[in-house]
């Protein structure tokens, strides 16, 4: 039955690495990441930087058993953090602390188990959840009883004993609540420390690796507020984040938190240590075909479509913005198709049709609309000559002009574009598909 979606492994999130799932040899990227991480005591924060269906989440859903499944399976413990699967709740601190939780009390008898709920009791009295209510409105209160000229602190104690108890009283359970924020980060950190297990030179004999992923899928102020506390409060030698993001998106994030005129990537730049990149486009070599045939046998795509789609992505996928997710859309366009149509609408144009539908959205309304000129398309596919002259004839046809073919060519009838989106691209027949 087809499929609208390459199927996830069976096996679960820390149950598989890169093996059979690596269909672009990315296990070579994910042992030179292990090397660094397990090489570096100080705290790091790396930026894994890819463009939005580069294989981020794929490489790092493998990389998180792959790095503990062998030589450091001892040493390491590995949380995959799903950022924008939790970011309708309030506090990243809370989410963050859960998932380890997650991972570490799988033996809840065991030494860091017992350890690591002491950081989980400490948690609450730093985040959200011990939010200081009022705050503002008591200092501007306490500051006022000092009066506008006069700024006698020293007599504010007298001030606010004369306005009465509430005031004094309502400060101090202020700072006591302070003192108990900096009695609950103390707690949280040597937590981490001792989870690390320092030897006698203070060096971590194990390590904490956080991997948050979809950052900059999430709304502005909780993936700024995730960050600042990977910095602030996981800032322990042995504890190192790996963060899926896409700067470029990322910077957004910033400019709609603080203004547009914000210099985004230096704020950001506070708190990542180091970053590397995943390729934004996918050339067409020898792994992306591998990709390629394993995604089409998933989604069941016809065997003459399929040749169809390789070669022509073969052709032209250098001037395409490829990347996997743009494949995948392209696959699922096709697998949508009708699985009956007339024999003039040929694989190759329907198949050209549905990559520029997907890869050049605009120049696909000009098809749609029978505007599309040779230009346009060589715009998207950068054709060579022949080609050009070949799609120039069969644009001129399909817009009502005489073209003169050979008899083995079909006849190319007039408004063959706009019939090709509207009755092939913008509907389908689901009743051999299967989703998901």
């Amino acid at each position: 039955m087809p499929r609208l979606t390459i199927p996830e492994p069976k096996e679960g999130l820390f149950e598989q690495g890169f093996g059979d799932h690596d269909k672009l040899s990315r296990k070579e990227i994910g042992g030179r990441l292990s090397e660094l991480v397990e090489r570096i005591n100080d705290p790091l924060v790396i930026a894994l930087d890819g463009a939005w269906g580069s294989g981020k989440s794929f490489f790092l859903k493998c990389w998180v058993y792959e790095h503990v499944k062998e030589k450091y399976k001892r040493s390491t413990e590995t949380v995959y953090f799903d950022a924008f699967a939790q970011d309708y709740l309030d506090d990243p601190l809370i989410d963050l602390t859960a998932a380890i939780s997650e991972r570490i009390e799988r033996e809840p008898q065991s030494p860091a188990a017992k350890t690591w709920k002491i950081a989980k009791n400490a948690a609450p009295f730093l985040g959200k959840a011990a939010f200081r209510l009022g705050t503002a409105a008591l200092v501007g209160k306490a500051i006022s009883l000092t009066g506008e000229d006069d700024g006698d602190l020293n007599n504010i104690g007298d001030k606010l004993s004369e306005e009465g108890g509430e005031i004094s009283k309502s400060l101090t359970e202020f700072w006591m609540k302070e003192d108990g924020r900096r009695a609950a980060m103390s707690a949280f950190k040597g937590a981490l420390v001792k989870l690390t297990d320092p030897d006698g030179t203070g060096s971590p004999k194990n390590k904490l690796i956080i991997v948050v992923d979809e950052l900059d899928r999430c709304r502005p102020d909780y993936a700024l507020s995730l960050l600042e506390t990977t910095k602030h409060v996981f800032d322990v030698e042995g504890v190192h984040f790996v963060l899926g993001v896409n700067l470029t998106q990322l910077q957004n994030s910033v400019k709609a938190r603080y203004g547009s005129g914000t210099e985004a990537e230096a704020y950001l730049q506070k708190f990542y240590s180091l970053k590397f990149k995943l390729p934004r486009n996918i050339q067409y070599t020898r792994d992306y075909v591998h990709y390629f045939n394993y995604a089409s046998a998933q989604m069941q795509i016809p065997l003459p479509i399929h040749k169809t789609t390789r070669a022509l992505l073969e052709l032209y996928s250098g001037p395409l913005p490829m990347t996997l997710r743009t494949t995948q859309r392209i696959l699922s366009a096709l697998a949508l198709l009708p699985l009956n149509r007339p024999q003039h609408i040929s694989d190759e144009i329907l198949v050209a049709a549905a990559i520029v539908k997907v890869c050049a959205p605009q120049t696909y309304e000009l098809m749609r609309e029978n505007k599309l000129t040779p230009q346009d398309l060589q715009e998207v596919f950068n054709f060579d000559q022949s080609d050009l002259a070949s799609w120039t004839r069969v644009l001129r046809a399909a817009q009502g002009r005489k073209e003169v073919f050979g008899p083995s060519t079909l006849l190319i009838p007039e408004n063959l574009l706009p019939e090709i989106c509207d009755e092939y691209l913008e509907v389908f027949d689901s009743s051999a598909l299967q989703i998901g």
